[in-house]
């Protein structure tokens, strides 16, 4: 994809539980800014897209994310609840904004996004 981030992956689970979370990051300065996709959508979305061209405008650090059984994550989406998604996000943020990152959530994100800063707190 040519739109100046790249693809990475953080590995979630361990053994036979083990999933590849897809993340693209939008290199830049200041705290991190963190898309936290709502329920069946995907980090190419339209609200993602336009999270990541105000990053990119601002030459702010932006990542986004496939949660398990999204996107270009792997896992099954019907085997999937909150708490996987939770952990995904959790995941995520340890590996690409360990330091008080700026969370965006939509809709079922908003909700990940709640839980996430209240378990770094």
């Amino acid at each position: 994809m040519r739109d100046g981030t790249t693809l990475e992956h953080v590995t979630v689970g361990e053994g036979a539980d083990a999933r590849r979370i897809a993340v693209r990051v939008r290199d830049g300065v200041g705290p991190a800014i963190v898309w936290l996709g709502g329920f069946h959508s995907d980090m190419g979305a339209t609200k993602a897209m336009a999270v990541d061209a105000f990053a990119a405008a601002e030459g702010r650090l932006f990542v986004r994310f496939d949660y398990s059984g999204h996107g270009e994550s792997e896992g099954a989406f019907a085997a999937c609840t909150i708490s996987t998604w939770l952990e995904d996000a959790e995941a995520v943020l340890a590996a690409h904004a360990p330091e008080a990152p700026v969370l965006i959530g939509s809709s079922m994100g908003g909700w990940i996004a709640c839980l996430a800063a209240r378990n770094c707190a």
